[in-house]
């Protein structure tokens, strides 16, 4: 299974489904990484993120749920892959136990389709609302971090799904790597009604 598909399979209960390939480590003196960022803002989307390049954006109807639709943002290069999604639905919730209890059926789903291993797992919040954050390490190396997000009737998430390192990789490029995964996850910020005042 695809590291990209495999990071896809973390969001199950936002029903992601991707045929991404995370692309071969291929020589490269330069990595896009290491250039400018852009920042990617959909429109109505809600939100803002920096990302090394422009993504790919799919839009598809949730299987089973008329008028949902999940929104998915997809990039990847020599180092990773990097996502962003977002579901919204017709309910808003706003009590707290309900939506950890999101989270945790989230986890449990999305680890068990991955066939994933929970290295840690955290609460965080965006602004005032509630997140989860998991790290976890998925069969073949790679190693992702997602974070969620329950604002209003949206679930957002971000993955950073760090490629294999080569066993004769140099410090250099494992450190910018980790640079990298907290530049793109700590970049995303809510735009329109629910960014910070």
């Amino acid at each position: 299974m695809t590291y990209m598909k495999q990071s896809i399979l973390l969001t199950t209960f936002i029903f992601l489904s991707v045929g991404s390939v995370l692309a071969q480590q291929r020589p490269a003196a330069v990595h896009i990484e290491t250039g400018p960022w852009i920042n990617v803002a959909p429109a109505n989307a809600g939100f803002t993120v920096l990302m090394p390049a422009k993504p790919s954006e799919t839009v598809a109807e949730v299987k089973g749920r008329p008028g949902v639709e999940n929104h998915l943002m997809t990039l990847e290069t020599q180092l990773g892959a990097y996502v962003v999604a977002y579901v919204q639905f017709a309910e808003e919730v706003t009590d707290p136990d309900t939506i950890k209890l999101m989270l945790d059926r989230g986890r449990e789903g999305g680890i068990a389709s991955s066939q994933g291993k929970l290295q840690s797992e955290k609460e965080i919040k965006l602004n005032e609302y509630l997140g989860r954050e998991w790290i976890v390490e998925i069969p073949g190396g790679a190693l992702a971090t997602a974070r969620a997000y329950w604002v209003k009737r949206r679930l957002y998430q971000t993955i950073f799904v760090a490629s294999p390192k080569a066993a004769a990789e140099p410090p250099e490029v494992t450190k910018l790597r980790q640079d990298i995964a907290t530049k793109f996850l700590d970049s995303f910020t809510l735009s329109g009604d629910d960014a910070p005042k």
